[in-house]
């Protein structure tokens, strides 16, 4: 990036990739807490019977576990553009 670029960026459009990012990873952190303590959990409690106690409750497991990996991979994107941005605004200074 050359002096002049960064001297004349603005960073609005960047501000709110951050606060997007942001809004996403709270929004799943919600929902994998309810995946976890209410889907999951309930699967777990259930009295699972014939082809459901091996297919449903083992699918309802992984699909609560995909919140996570989901969750840690927005928190993963959201730092990294929240690093960059204030690195960029810490140049501009």
């Amino acid at each position: 990036m050359k002096f002049e670029d960064l001297y004349q960026a603005s960073f609005t459009q960047l501000d709110d990739a951050v606060d997007d990012w942001g809004l996403l990873v709270r929004n799943l952190t919600e929902l994998q807490e309810k995946a976890r303590d209410g889907l999951h959990a309930k699967a777990v409690k259930a009295d699972w019977h014939g082809v459901n106690a091996g297919v449903s409750k083992e699918f309802i497991g992984k699909t609560a576990g995909e919140f996570e990996d989901a969750t840690k991979e927005a928190s993963s994107i959201h730092r990294i553009l929240q690093d960059t941005r204030n690195e960029l605004k810490r140049y501009k200074e």
